[in-house]
Formats: structure tokens, sequence, C-alpha cells
């Protein structure tokens, strides 16, 4: 697992690097390569025949293709714009960007407070290694309803981000009876290995439709419902900087209130990110829901009374 992590940062660093740069050349690659943080073996150069593997394996995991002008000899990033995956690519990019800076001045890391990140990642190049080759992996997996770690085969299918954690959309082999494929939390997998085990991804099967209308990872309720809520004005300056979901629309705004329509399904993730807002936000519609928020306003009261 060290190397394939290994591995994993050299291509990010690469990808980083002819990114940052716009255009660069290999003697300029060669050149930040001698003194990268990664290279820990201190290589004097990138080497020829690494950077070509490379660029082939960061187009297979990523969707990223390295190109070459020919005519200035100098290399550029293409792909970074493409719709399909390009959140992933670029949250990516800006995470490992930013890591670079701050180890360049590394007597500024006592003065900037990161979020503490649960320990799921160090399973990503193995998961990632595992989708790029169709290979099924060997799970041992905590969830918060066992008692006891349980094992198993799982077919990765996708990754997904939600709130700093990491999640694995699979197939597991104890649920054979199972159309749908699970979600997995990282932080909670005990182990992670790669096995020779080919499995087929399904041909209908879109990471991007699976969590259509979900908010984040929570699929406990998949009808997609409208949902209307106000928000008093400076906490709605939050919503509009950072929507809650990819359906949000800004309906109204009078000199108090601004209005905002969602169309998602009601999981309970969703709705204890409604209940954040506290008394400035008003659930409208559907009445079901703004029952609900009622009683729960209710159980409130009575419990500070």
């Amino acid at each position: 697992m060290a190397a394939q992590n290994k591995l994993f940062q050299r291509l990010i660093w690469l990808v980083d690097t002819i990114y940052s740069a716009g255009h660069i050349s290999r003697e300029e690659i060669d050149r930040r390569w001698a003194t990268a943080r990664y290279n820990d073996m201190h290589e004097t150069t990138y080497g020829e025949r690494n950077f070509h593997r490379h660029r082939e394996t960061v187009q297979e995991i990523f969707g990223i293709d390295i190109v070459c002008n020919h005519t200035t000899k100098e290399y550029s990033i293409q792909g970074l714009d493409k719709a399909n995956g390009a959140g992933m690519r670029s949250w990516l990019m800006n995470t490992f960007a930013f890591n670079n800076l701050i180890n360049l001045g590394s007597r500024l890391q006592a003065r900037i407070i990161f979020e503490e990140i649960p320990e799921g990642t160090r399973f990503l190049s193995t998961i990632v290694n595992a989708m790029k080759d169709s290979r099924q992996l060997y799970a041992v997996y905590q969830g918060y309803k066992r008692a006891e770690p349980h094992t198993f085969l799982l077919s990765p299918y996708c990754l997904k981000v939600f709130k700093q954690r990491w999640y694995l959309v699979g197939k597991p082999d104890d649920h054979p009876e199972e159309a749908e494929p699970r979600v997995y939390a990282l932080d909670r997998m005990v182990d992670l290995t790669s096995t020779d085990k080919p499995f087929r991804l399904p041909k209908d099967f879109k990471p991007s439709l699976f969590f259509k209308g979900q908010y984040g990872v929570d699929r406990s309720i998949r009808e997609e419902q409208k949902i209307v809520v106000k928000v008093e004005s400076y906490d709605a300056n939050f919503l509009r900087s950072l929507p809650l979901h990819a359906s949000q629309i800004e309906m109204k705004q009078d000199d108090r209130y601004t209005y905002f329509g969602f169309y998602v399904a009601p999981t309970y993730d969703f709705i204890q990110e409604l209940r954040k807002f506290g008394p400035s936000l008003e659930v409208l519609e559907p009445a079901p829901l703004r029952d609900a928020f009622k009683k729960d306003s209710e159980k409130l009261r009575n419990l500070y009374a």
C-alpha cells in the first residue's frame, strides 16, 4: 500500500506542476522534480520513461490529458473543463496544490488550522487502482449497527466526498440478492486490500444518477419533493454562497426574507441541515415537512420550559 500511495502522490505532483505552470518543458519538469518533496529517492530527473508511463496512468485514473505542443515542445493539461468528473478533478487539484504550497513554506504550518479528516483516506489509492483494473476488494467493515466488524468481497463502483468524508459505492458479495450497490464510509473501514478477482461494472450504473435528487450520501428516501423555505436575510447569504443542493434556486426576496426552493429527497441528513439554521429558517412546503418542524419546535419549547 505504501508503494501505491507514493505513486498516487507522484501522479498528483506531476499534474499539479503542469497545471500550475500552464505550459512547461520536460527540462523544467526535471528541474522541479529534483527538489520536490515527494522525490524521496533524490532522483535528478523525472525520467523520460516514467514521464510517458505516468501520462497514460493519469489519463486512465483521472481522465486528465497531458498533451505536448510539438511546436514549442511544452506540455499542458487538458480535460479539467469537461463536465463529467470536473468537480472531482477540480477538488483534487486544489487540495494538492494547497498542500504543495504549504510544504514549500513549512514554517507557516503552525499558523494554518485544518479540519480533522477521518483516516479512511489511507485506502484511496487501493480503491482507485481496483476501480481502474476492475478488481474486487477484500473489505473488513465496522458498521455502526454491528457489534463486530464483518468481512466480505466488494466490487468498487465509485467514490464520493461529502463533508470531509470519503464514501465508497460498491456491490458486496455477501448480499447478492440486492439489485443496487451500497454506500460505505471509508472511516469505518478496518481494512481494505486488493484481490485478483475481476468484476464487471454494470453498463447502466451512472454515479451521478445513483445520487440524483439526494443530499450527500443518504439514500433512505428516494423520491424527490419540492421543498420551499424562507430564510432571514443574513442567513440567506450563507445559502447563496454555498448552496445546500444542486437543485437550489432563489425564488424571491423581500425586506426581511429570501425564499429558496429545492427539489430533493427529504432525508434525515437534509432535514438536519435545514435545522441548523434554527429560528431563522421556516419550512413553507410540503405540509408534512412543515408539520414535522412545528412538532420539533414544540418539543424544544417544552424541553426548555
